[in-house]
């Protein structure tokens, strides 16, 4: 017996099926756009890091480089001083990321495994420290500098520093420290570890992907910050990268020199990013959610 098609119910399955390939298509052409508008500026600085004076002012400009000259950065180096801004970036950058995931950890164990008075608010207190603009807290930040005479000084972006990274990074580890049974750390008390053993030789081993992630976070957003580096550091030999930017104008602005500076910035955070995604994306993401 032969079955009947409702040629209603073809016609709506067709209607649905060119709907759902417009959507598609759609979403593929905003995704493109999205795509471009987001890689086309760094492209963009790139391509004119490698251009002489000429080049980058000639219209049209050219989108596919013509060749390669290296003259921007030699010029960066030779003339601007970009080695001593890139070994005072890395200086402050290294210590901070140190200092910070030690503290950090520590920290971390402390109110997500031992039972204290006031752990909860104390979380809760550094998840609210969250909400204030960094730009609010420059003043006082200047105060204490300025009271412990290290304004001027790489002393000054330190110590701000690992005071702003703190509570994000005590926030992120904590998910970490939260996930490893408890079980596991009861097993080793009873196998005769005190709480240092504990934490040193079970606890530190379980929570290493997530003390890798707070670094790597730390070493980029530190290695890009310009706000308080370029409001507590006043000689010019002992500027960070980023404030090194800012002497390239002059009477004309250097923006060959500026797009070559630009990229040495930006790619240390690309290449720690690009080889630690799985750290951000998969275990991350997935702490900051819970």
């Amino acid at each position: 017996m032969s079955r009947k098609t409702n040629p209603n119910n073809s016609s709506f399955m067709l209607i649905r099926s060119r709907r759902s390939a417009r959507q598609k298509l759609l979403i593929a052409v905003l995704a493109i756009v999205l795509f471009l508008i987001i890689v086309f500026p760094f492209y963009w600085i790139v391509l004119s890091s490698f251009k002489t004076f000429l080049e980058i002012f000639e219209v049209p400009p050219s989108i596919i480089p013509v060749r390669l000259d290296l003259f921007n950065y030699i010029e960066a180096f030779e003339v601007y001083q970009i080695g001593t801004f890139i070994l005072n970036s890395l200086f402050v950058t290294i210590i901070t990321v140190l200092c910070t995931t030690i503290i950090s950890t520590c920290a971390s164990f402390s109110v997500t495994r031992l039972e204290f008075k006031g752990s909860k608010q104390f979380q809760n207190f550094l998840k609210m420290t969250q909400m204030f603009p960094v730009v609010v807290l420059l003043v006082p930040l200047f105060l204490m500098c300025a009271k412990l005479n290290l304004y001027g000084t790489q002393g000054s972006l330190i110590l701000p520093y690992i005071a702003l990274q703190i509570p994000v990074s005590v926030i992120l580890l904590s998910t970490y420290f939260v996930d490893i049974p408890m079980e596991i750390e009861e097993a080793a008390i009873i196998d005769g570890c005190n709480l240092f053993q504990t934490f040193t030789y079970v606890m530190l081993p379980l929570a290493v992907s997530g003390i890798v992630a707070v670094s790597i976070y730390t070493f980029i957003q530190v290695w890009q910050e310009f706000l308080i580096a370029s409001s507590f550091i006043t000689k010019h030999s002992s500027y960070t990268l980023t404030v090194g930017l800012t002497t390239f104008h002059g009477e004309f602005i250097n923006w060959g020199g500026l797009m070559a500076t630009s990229v040495i910035i930006a790619v240390p955070a690309m290449v720690l990013f690009t080889v630690s995604q799985d750290f951000f994306i998969n275990r991350l993401a997935g702490g900051v959610k819970e």
